[in-house]
């Protein structure tokens, strides 16, 4: 596992109150990156789980950026206990969900189905996971057990501005992860469903609790009607 690059994380430009990404920051993004902070107070807790009002304990920052041949996702977990016991380094298929890990949700047609998990909508999406460790699972997706081809990704610590401690999860996405035969064009905005979480295992076993930033509390990973929408806007013509 390696850390996200210190030029990568110092081009990551926040933007608040905004999903839409305008201007480029480098030549093959076509937006500058975008954050979003997911905290206690304001996510939306999966009630099959259990919850915390402390930010230390499960909250997290992710940034999203376009590039020519996908999507990045970035994510600063801060978590005060790691444990990842349910999943093999490695493995690409496995409960991802029982450990501390990151799930990414793509709508990729952003129709707002009411259940992803039909044959359909598995054209168009759905859900991959990476775990502390560094496995992953994308079984109820467009591309299962694709990590390492179709997807890709790396988790590592690191030391927030504050002082605190993050696990820094990176992932990239192909735009062939949202149903899309073919890239989009340079200068296509992209529209999708999104929706992202945070497990968090304390003790072994179970996790503890699970953490969205948009969605159904009782379905917050399948239910895309309540999922957030994200346009990442294309290069202008010239």
């Amino acid at each position: 596992m390696r850390l996200c690059s210190s030029a990568f994380l110092s081009a990551l430009a926040v933007v608040s109150g905004c999903f839409g990404v305008s201007e480029p920051a480098e030549p093959l993004v076509f937006g500058s990156s975008a954050s979003f902070e997911v905290v206690p107070s304001n996510g939306v807790w999966d009630v099959e789980y259990g919850r915390t009002g402390d930010p230390a304990n499960c909250s997290f920052t992710f940034f999203l950026r376009r590039l020519k041949d996908g999507v990045d996702v970035v994510v600063h977990a801060r978590d005060d206990v790691t444990v990842a016991d349910d999943c093999e380094p490695g493995a690409v298929t496995c409960p991802s969900w029982n450990d501390d890990s990151v799930h990414v949700y793509f709508d990729g047609d952003n129709d707002r189905a009411h259940d992803s998990r039909t044959d359909d909508e598995l054209h168009y999406g759905g859900e991959f996971a990476l775990v502390a460790n560094g496995a992953a699972q994308s079984d109820n997706s467009s591309h299962p057990r694709s990590f390492g081809r179709e997807w890709t990704g790396d988790v590592a610590p690191a030391t927030g501005q504050n002082g605190e401690k993050l696990l820094v999860y990176r992932m990239h996405f192909s735009w062939s992860c949202l149903g899309m035969s073919v890239p989009p064009r340079d200068d296509e905005d992209v529209t999708f469903g999104f929706n992202i979480s945070l497990h968090d295992d304390d003790t072994g076993g179970r996790a503890q609790r699970a953490l969205y930033w948009k969605g159904d509390p009782k379905r917050p990973y399948s239910d895309e009607s309540k999922f957030g929408a994200i346009t990442l806007k294309g290069r202008p013509a010239r």
